[in-house]
């Protein structure tokens, strides 16, 4: 899987006035750094396909003490529920080749664990364009292959949890390429409440509590179509794609992962990960349950025109997306390309006089962390750690987590 891309669909209707996000609510928990709410949860995900130079991550790549939490992506259903990591078996790519299979994934969990013991690992489970939810949880005897399997991973690994990334329960109005039923509604808090009970029956053989997530759009639709508030009863985490509203879809450049809204942004009149954040908060999930979702990555656009200096421009192509580490290293204070700041947004983006790229950068990341104390949010999530290998913008993080 490469870096993932977005709809827009879920802008549609998104411009609805929100409420100002409730006050923090407690949660029950551990770990004593997780009680400390000055502390914020750095959540990442992390790839099991190869790293750029062409290897599998090692333990060496990852460092403990700057997240909380490490999600590996992405565990996949086959067999009607059952839960298994196709990168640790023989498979075929993309382009119809043998993909490389990372053979020695736990090894290096284990390794992780005992270097940083105070460090989640859990196993993310689905992701973007992922299939067979449905129809997996359509019955009880595919919501028990499921929870076993996923469950009996746990176990084996010794992880601290599971997430739940099931992208989306019976699905928007104008569709969405997995499948989907309204029976969803009732059925995928019934797969979270299964799952959960699973988890702590686990817990009382082996004393330990293991957390449970679940990932969630940035759009109003998907808290309208599902029973959040029953859902929040047996998770720790929602982990809200408070990002991608612009993109290779979209008819003009934009923010792709800007805080607050532009009321000019030609698209609807703009979307934001505050107005995603309190889409959930909104529909009575407390703060203390909630991360925002950042990338590390974001898109690019060429044949831009120079009014607004690119922003909000029509393009005549868009690239692929771009990590962190390839902006800093290719386009990033090189000739031509200048960086603008969106005050407004609070959002950066570059151009130099064709290209357009979004993103985020050490100053937004920075506004979005005083962001989630100042609203009392749990935290973030990031995708994903192999984007940011020199630790630049996890510094940031966490330099201003600190202050």
């Amino acid at each position: 899987m490469q870096i993932r891309k977005l709809v827009l669909g879920w802008l549609i209707g998104a411009t609805a006035v929100l409420p100002a996000l409730a006050g923090a609510h407690d949660r029950d928990d551990e770990d004593e750094r997780d009680r400390d709410r000055s502390r914020l949860e750095v959540a990442a995900y992390i790839r099991t396909w190869p790293m750029p130079d062409g290897r599998h991550w090692r333990a060496d790549d990852i460092d403990g003490k700057a997240i909380t939490q490490l999600n590996i992506a992405f565990g996949a259903l086959r067999n009607g529920g059952e839960v298994y990591v196709p990168a640790t078996e023989p498979g075929t790519g993309p382009d119809g080749k043998p993909a490389p299979v990372f053979r020695n994934l736990w090894q290096e969990v284990a390794k992780l664990q005992r270097r940083h013991p105070r460090l989640k690992v859990n196993l993310s489970i689905g992701g973007y364009g992922a299939d067979g939810f449905s129809q997996m949880a359509m019955t009880a005897e595919g919501r028990k292959r499921f929870v076993d399997s996923a469950v009996a991973l746990v176990e084996r690994h010794k992880l601290s949890g599971l997430g739940i990334e099931w992208q989306y329960p019976v699905g928007p109005d104008w569709g969405q390429a997995i499948g989907s039923d309204p029976k969803d509604r009732d059925n995928y808090p019934l797969l979270i409440e299964e799952t959960r009970a699973a988890l702590d029956a686990l817990a009382a053989k082996t004393h330990r509590r293991y957390q449970l997530t679940s990932a969630v759009p940035a759009g109003p639709w998907f808290a309208q179509k599902n029973d959040l508030p029953r859902v929040a009863r047996s998770v720790d985490y929602f982990t809200v794609t408070a990002y991608g509203a612009y993109g290779s879809w979209s008819a003009t450049t934009g923010h792709f992962s800007n805080l607050f809204q532009r009321p000019d942004d030609p698209a609807y009149g703009g979307w934001s990960s505050d107005q995603a954040m309190r889409t959930y908060t909104a529909a009575g999930i407390a703060p203390s349950k909630l991360l925002m979702g950042v990338p590390f990555y974001g898109p690019l656009w060429t044949g831009v025109g120079s009014a607004e200096n690119g922003l909000f421009q029509k393009f005549k192509a868009a690239g692929a997306d771009v990590s962190w580490s390839e902006i800093k290293a290719n386009y990033l204070n090189q000739p031509g390309y200048v960086r603008h700041w969106d005050n407004v947004a609070r959002s950066p983006w570059l151009y130099n006089g064709d290209t357009v790229i979004s993103y985020e950068d050490p100053q937004s990341l920075r506004e979005k962390v005083r962001y989630l104390k100042a609203q009392r949010l749990a935290g973030l999530t990031v995708w994903e750690y192999a984007h940011d290998p020199q630790r630049e913008l996890f510094g940031a993080i966490n330099d201003e987590i600190r202050d």
